[in-house]
This record gives C-alpha cells, sequence and structure tokens, in this order.
C-alpha cells in the first residue's frame, strides 16, 4: 500500500495523481538485444505532416458550430473548467493584441480535426461571442468589466473578430502493430501545453466520446456509486451549473470516479483474457473496443455494474471496498465487484456474516492481505487477486 491510500474523504490531487501512476506496469524491464531494439526503434517511428493555419476568431466560431470541421463535442471536455475571469482575461489579451498559445489541431480525415491542445480556449472564445457570458476581472479593460459581447461597441466588436489565433495541424503515419498505442494518445500526452496536463481518464473522455462513454458518467452519478465513494449526489440542472461541493470533489473533478466504473469493465475483460497489458493499457483498450458498441449493448452494460454493485453493497454494506483502518482500496473493489459478477448464482445476502467473516480473516493474514490489496498490478496478480476474492465470497 501506498500513503496516497487514505480515506475516501480526505484524498488530495496528489493522491488522484499517484492512483494513476500506480497503473503502469510494474516488475522489471525488458531487455532487448541491439537487433530487436533496431527493431523496435523501426516500428514506432511516427511520420509527422505538420502545416499551420491562421484563424479570424470569427472564423474559428464557425468552424466550431460546423462539428464535421472542427470537432470539440462534449466528449472532448475535462471537468476542471476555466472559470469565467480566466475565460475573460483571454478575451482580454485578444483585445490588447497579445499573442496566444497556438491550437494543436489532430486531422482524423481530410478536412476534419480534433482538438488536441486548446479546448478551453475555443470554449471560452466560442461562448463569449455567443454572449454566454459577461467579462469579469479584467486588469487593462475594466471600462468593460460586466459586459457581454453585445454590448461592446460595434468597433470593438469588429476588431475582435479580426483577430486570429494560429493552429498547428498535424497529420501522423505510424507503423502500428496489435499492440502499438493510438498514436492519438502520444500526441495528446506529449503535445498538451494549456495548463494542466490530461490525466489517463481525462485523455480517454477525449480519444474515445461516444455512448460507453456517456455511460461512464452516467454511472459515476449514481446515487449507489456516489454513496460507496463519497461523492456528492446528482442535483437538479447539475448538467449547467454543476454544485460547487461537487466541483470541489478530488474523484469527480480529476475524472477518477468514471475510471473507477470503468475499472470493473476492463479488469473483468482481463481476467477472462479478452485484453492484456498494464492496467492502463487493459483500460485504454477496454475504451477503445467498446467505444463502438451499440445502445441495447451499453444498456447491457450498465444494468450489469448496477446489479452487481447492488448485490455487493446490499450484503455487505458500501463500506466493502475500505480496509479495517477506514482506506479505500480500489484493487480490493476491483476484485469483490468481479468476482460477483461472475458468479450471479450465489446468494450474498444469506451468507452476508460469512462473506465478511472470511473478507475480515484475510485482511488479517500479511500474505492474502497483499494478494487483494497490495500493489501487483500485472495481469497474474489480478487474476490471483480475483481468485482469493471468488473464494472469500463462495466460501
Amino acid at each position: 500500500m501506498t500513503q496516497s491510500e487514505l480515506t475516501v474523504n480526505s484524498l488530495s490531487d496528489n493522491d488522484i495523481e499517484d492512483w494513476f501512476e500506480a497503473e503502469e506496469a510494474d516488475g522489471p524491464e525488458a531487455v532487448l538485444s541491439d537487433e530487436e531494439l533496431s527493431q523496435k526503434y523501426a516500428d514506432t517511428q511516427i511520420r509527422i505532416v505538420r502545416t499551420s493555419l491562421d484563424f479570424t476568431l470569427h472564423t474559428l466560431v464557425a468552424s466550431i458550430k460546423d462539428k464535421s470541421y472542427i470537432n470539440i463535442a462534449p466528449g472532448y471536455q475535462r471537468r476542471a473548467r476555466w472559470d469565467r475571469r480566466k475565460k475573460s482575461l483571454l478575451i482580454e489579451s485578444f483585445l490588447m493584441n497579445i499573442p496566444v498559445p497556438p491550437l494543436f489541431l489532430f486531422e482524423k480525415d481530410y478536412n476534419q480535426y480534433e482538438i488536441m491542445d486548446g479546448r478551453q480556449r475555443l470554449e471560452a472564445i466560442s461562448e463569449f461571442l455567443d454572449n454566454k457570458y459577461p467579462l469579469t476581472g479584467l486588469e487593462f479593460w475594466p471600462e468593460l468589466q460586466g459586459k457581454r459581447f453585445t454590448d461592446l461597441p460595434g468597433t470593438v466588436q469588429r476588431g475582435l473578430l479580426r483577430r486570429t489565433l494560429n493552429a498547428v495541424v498535424l497529420l501522423a503515419e505510424t507503423s502500428r502493430s496489435e499492440d502499438s498505442v493510438d498514436i492519438r494518445l502520444v500526441l495528446f500526452r506529449r503535445l498538451n501545453t494549456g495548463g494542466i496536463k490530461l490525466n489517463p481518464q481525462e485523455l480517454r473522455n477525449a480519444l474515445y466520446p461516444g455512448i460507453f462513454n456517456t455511460a461512464l458518467h452516467e454511472l459515476s452519478r449514481e446515487e449507489l456509486f456516489c454513496d460507496l465513494w463519497k461523492i456528492p449526489k446528482r442535483t437538479p440542472k447539475e448538467d449547467e451549473q454543476p454544485a460547487t461541493e461537487l466541483l470541489r470533489n478530488t474523484l469527480y473533478r480529476s475524472m477518477m470516479d468514471c475510471e473507477l466504473v470503468l475499472r470493473f469493465f476492463g479488469i473483468r475483460d482481463a481476467v477472462a483474457g479478452k485484453t492484456k497489458g498494464s492496467l492502463r493499457q487493459i483500460f485504454d483498450r477496454t475504451m477503445e473496443r467498446y467505444s463502438t458498441l451499440t445502445v441495447s449493448q451499453v444498456d447491457l452494460l450498465k444494468s450489469d455494474f448496477l446489479g452487481t454493485l447492488l448485490r455487493i453493497t446490499r450484503a455487505l454494506s458500501s463500506h466493502f471496498h475500505l480496509l479495517p483502518d477506514g482506506r479505500p482500496s480500489r484493487p480490493l473493489y476491483d476484485a469483490i465487484l468481479v468476482a460477483a459478477n461472475a458468479n450471479p448464482m450465489i446468494d450474498l445476502d444469506i451468507d452476508s456474516v460469512a462473506i465478511k467473516e472470511r473478507l475480515a480473516a484475510a485482511l488479517a493474514e500479511p500474505e492474502k492481505y497483499e494478494i487483494l490489496v497490495g500493489r501487483g498490478n500485472t495481469l497474474e496478480a489480478i487474476k490471483e487477486r480475483v481468485a482469493l476474492a471468488t473464494t472469500i465470497l463462495v466460501g
């Protein structure tokens, strides 16, 4: 266990960062011969075609609205959004003709782009020109405080629309094998420059939008799940105006809540032999594979997750993933859920007292404790963990 395994209510940003970092493969590094190193070098070369475009803000907003041209669909947004003051300062920079860092676009098809870096800037520009927020916190234009775009004098409006923003356009090609990583993952991680780097789940959220990704967001806001991880419950009009308490929640803000849902599907598939790699690779590949599912298939997955979570919490309470000292354990959470899902005929309610006793005994035994909540993230360790959890549930 690491020091980051704290009580759910006291998790910090650094703890969540440690959680994400722990998903990389552990164990000794592979030793390659010179010939194998040369082959890896040849197989992993990224060939980049780079060009540059200058957009006026007027043209840029029109391009954003035409989603077939530049895609900044909801799947690309992270939860830690810019506040109104930061957006206003960006608009003030344009008013003052101060250079703004370029966007990075990925050309996924001819004349069709994905935002790789700069989505927050695009959102700030688009929303202001659509009259969605008044300027605030300005440093050099206090006279414009509280004004929306349509409140500005005509000369200022036209001048703002004529300002330009540069975009670096990347078209990447690479020799790919079955085990290679989506090249967009590499580019997102290496080229993201606009403030806080995207974490692994934010990258998945960006790269694999669709109904499965939406399902992860929906499941993470279910009351049963929120009770488990101490996340503020859904409020009316949350999509338009999330509660301050929710935005401050570390699990929600980092999208770790979505990954905690994803873990169930990824680890279940890994144990079944449907995917392999480090935990991070398993989750990446699960998102990629499930991104093509139909609505009915995703509905079945949602029902499966909620049904399994209900069975477990009803029999073992919402503390089944907590260690004796109150710290939450993601490996224990994974193992119990996946083991219960694989054994749907077990009546957990009838045997709940005995299951709790077996779980407590396992956590009190150093060897079994290490299996259930240790740091081992290899596929073998995951399978051993789920097997022990199965024994605890079945008896």
